[in-house]
């Protein structure tokens, strides 16, 4: 679980990743867990497919 402060840290940071970056980041947690599921966030907001 991750406080606020750092979900927004790591939304952050996901916002300034090119759409590969963010797909290499879910894949690299296995698309679980607190970044995972931050991770398919951001590629909902792009709309990239998961």
């Amino acid at each position: 679980m991750l406080d606020d402060a750092s979900a927004n840290a790591i939304r952050l940071m996901l916002s300034k990743l090119e759409e590969h970056d963010v797909a290499a980041v879910f894949e690299m947690v296995g698309g679980t867990g607190p970044i995972g599921d931050l991770a398919a966030e951001a590629m909902k907001d792009r709309n990239m497919d998961l």
